[in-house]
């Protein structure tokens, strides 16, 4: 139950973010994993870590859908990611033995008081899956139907992670969304590089690097926040087109740091337009 809380609460936030639509600005580099690599590279960081996190609506529901229909919605959203890998060397595919997730129901009508009636259908559900790709990151399948504003719709929320080399990521830039245009009402992507740089950096260093990094790669309208240790640092570039507006400032770049006494280095997160995950 806990991990469900969790990830509907995540799933909440993540479409919270994305329903501030972005608007639309071309950019210098059309992979924005090259100004991200960039980043890294100005703060001297080994990257550890890429994620992508795609959301998307996918509109109304269909008529009396079932939690065992939206699990097999999930499962076949999920395979489409997988045949887009192109492994740089090829392997025989083994169905993944490792495959995780749960699916989850809130029942609220008198009349479904009894699961799995005849007219027993939730109000709320959500899926997760989980699965491993052949390139070696990481698919999250998070598959959520709620009533919004008297009608039931669909989100979906995918995060593919990889570890260390991060090439296999670029190369899904633009083929994640082109795996579900045909059924996306409104759909964004965010981007987020995770580095190490080694020892310790006090706030005020933290603050000082993030600031002259954003002004390194032509970056203006920068704020920064401080917490415990953190700061957190959000910024404009041209050279990652679309971005968010807050308070008539644009945002399309997010630097987060911290110190990590356990690995004895400063994380360095570096994210478009913002930084989907935990940092």
């Amino acid at each position: 139950m806990r991990r469900f809380l969790l990830s509907a609460i995540i799933l909440s936030v993540i479409c919270g973010i994305f329903f501030m639509h972005p608007e639309q600005h071309a950019p210098t580099q059309e992979n924005p994993f090259l100004t991200l690599q960039h980043i890294m590279e100005l703060a001297e960081a080994s990257i550890v870590e890429g994620e992508i996190h795609y959301w998307a609506s996918l509109g109304p529901s269909p008529k009396n859908l079932s939690l065992e229909d939206l699990e097999s919605r999930a499962d076949e959203l999920l395979g489409r990611i997988a045949i887009f890998e192109e492994p740089e060397e090829p392997k025989e595919f083994k169905e993944p033995e490792d495959q995780k997730g749960f699916a989850h129901a809130v029942y609220y009508s008198k009349e479904s008081v009894v699961k799995g009636g005849k007219d027993s259908f939730p109000e709320y559900m959500v899926v997760e899956r989980e699965q491993e790709l052949q390139s070696g990151a990481r698919a999250r399948l998070l598959l959520q139907q709620m009533d919004e504003d008297g009608r039931k719709t669909m989100h979906l929320l995918l995060t593919v992670t990889r570890e260390g080399e991060i090439a296999p990521l670029s190369d899904l830039v633009s083929r994640i969304p082109a795996a579900f245009r045909s059924e996306a009402e409104n759909s964004n992507l965010s981007f987020c590089l995770t580095g190490h740089i080694d020892g310790e950096l006090l706030p005020g260093q933290m603050e000082q690097l993030a600031r002259e990094i954003t002004r390194e790669i032509g970056g203006d309208q920068v704020q920064s926040v401080q917490d415990r240790g953190m700061v957190s640092v959000t910024g404009y570039t041209p050279d990652l087109g679309d971005y968010l507006k807050a308070e008539n400032l644009r945002i399309n770049l997010n630097l987060a740091m911290r110190y990590d006494d356990y690995l004895g280095k400063t994380v360095i997160w570096a994210g478009t337009p913002l930084i989907a995950g935990q940092y």
